[in-house]
């Protein structure tokens, strides 16, 4: 009996540790610039400084953010506690995905994607100002 109910604490404690504390391959990114996407009225190609190097195109939904803002950058492999897309008990994982026809770099994120708020639709997380663009994402980054 002691084995089974250590079995499955075991599955509990994985399941629920999961979710999501693994901020691996999200990164503080400076918006360098954006422009809106040439095929969506909806939607913005971002330039983003993660420190080594400047990733883009990132296509991005949220409006709430300018040149200058340091964002959470989900890189591809990261793993997203959840999006409005996938199901809430999987983490999402992004890669490489084209968008309306531009192939986007990475996902800029928003806190509830990051598993630090309940409601949807909040625009991206935007980080405190002073944090180098490249940081290992934390959740204390942001503002």
């Amino acid at each position: 009996m002691k084995i089974l109910l250590d079995f499955f604490k075991n599955i509990f404690k994985r399941k629920t540790s999961s979710n999501f504390n693994d901020y691996s391959n999200i990164v503080a990114a400076k918006v360098v610039e954006f422009s809106k996407h040439p095929n969506a009225d909806r939607l913005r190609v971002v330039k983003a400084d993660i420190g080594n190097k400047v990733i883009e195109p990132i296509v991005c939904g949220a409006s709430n953010f300018k040149a200058g803002d340091m964002v959470a950058l989900a890189l591809p492999g990261a793993r997203i506690a959840q999006n409005i897309h996938s199901d809430a008990h999987e983490p999402f994982v992004p890669g490489k995905a084209k968008i309306r026809g531009i192939e986007s770099q990475g996902m800029i994120c928003a806190a509830f994607e990051l598993g630090l708020s309940k409601e949807p639709g909040q625009g991206v997380a935007l980080l405190k100002s002073d944090i180098a663009p490249g940081s290992q994402f934390t959740p204390e980054m942001i503002q």
